[in-house]
């Protein structure tokens, strides 16, 4: 499953979230993370990440909770999910309290 993670503008807790997930070990384990950035701007734009699992999608989810723990305002993330999803993974989808668009 490929997502893109988009921050509407907020480099900082774009890059905050992007540590967060580097840095928890059950997450770098299941997923590729990267940042993507405009090439005239130099600023990163999105969170690429590919995840083979749902365990790894469950880990995201865990990890935006921690990580909403740690902010008094929801930073204005939305995530998109690229290309077809099994019955699982819409399921799991429904049932994490993450920013799907």
């Amino acid at each position: 499953m490929e997502l893109t993670i988009n921050a509407a503008g907020d480099e900082q807790a774009l890059t905050e979230f992007y540590s967060w997930l580097r840095d928890d070990v059950d997450v770098a384990r299941s997923a590729t993370i990267n940042l993507a950035g405009s090439p005239n701007s130099g600023a990163f734009e999105v969170i690429c990440m590919s995840i083979g699992s749902l365990t790894g999608l469950a880990n995201l989810g865990i990890a935006w909770g921690g990580f909403l723990r740690t902010r008094e305002e929801t930073p204005p993330f939305t995530i998109t999910v690229e290309g077809e999803l099994t019955a699982e993974q819409r399921a799991m989808l429904r049932n994490l309290d993450l920013p799907f668009s």
